[in-house]
């Protein structure tokens, strides 16, 4: 079962027509929706499937109220679109903090092609310069993922948990 369905004749969001402009450019597909400005848990999910996943999980748990976006990337793309990308999820996730804890969901499946690790490279840039936005919406990061150079990016990940001071929990 979805519980995300999009009304009928919904308007795109500035945010949302930024992210379908950049898929425009790209052979790679990047999907941004924004469900709930005020949610709590925010995805950054690679794969239609997995993404679906996901948001379907976080409505099962109980928490579909707090869902703030639907987002997928797929198709391979490069560290500077991942980054370009992760900007807007990140911008959004982190806008106007409110003193509670906030979770970004960073994961997927198993990738047959995608470079784990370069795609991480991206997302990492993204988390660093928004370091003081996501401490500020008191953050939580939540990190999973397969593929190709899977190990490396989780690496990755680990070690800037450390470096910027936010939690960062990675399986």
């Amino acid at each position: 079962m979805h519980f995300f369905s999009l009304p009928f004749g919904r308007v795109m969001s500035a945010t949302e027509s930024f992210i379908h402009g950049l898929d425009e450019k790209t052979s790679a597909s990047l999907k941004f929706t924004v469900l709930n400005p005020k949610g709590r848990i925010w995805t950054m999910v690679v794969g239609g499937g997995a993404s679906v996943i996901y948001a379907d999980t976080v409505g099962d748990l109980g928490f579909a109220n707090e869902l703030g976006n639907y987002a997928e990337y797929s198709g391979a793309p490069n560290e500077e679109e991942v980054l370009q990308y992760a900007r807007v999820v990140i911008d959004c996730a982190t806008a106007d903090p409110d003193g509670q804890k906030r979770a970004l969901v960073i994961g997927g499946g198993i990738a047959n092609f995608t470079d784990v690790a370069a795609t991480f490279s991206g997302i990492i840039r993204a988390l660093k310069e928004k370091e003081s936005k996501l401490k500020a919406a008191r953050m939580h990061i939540y990190v999973r993922r397969g593929g190709p150079n899977y190990q490396k990016g989780l690496e990755k990940m680990r070690a800037l948990g450390d470096e910027i001071g936010i939690p960062i929990e990675v399986s």
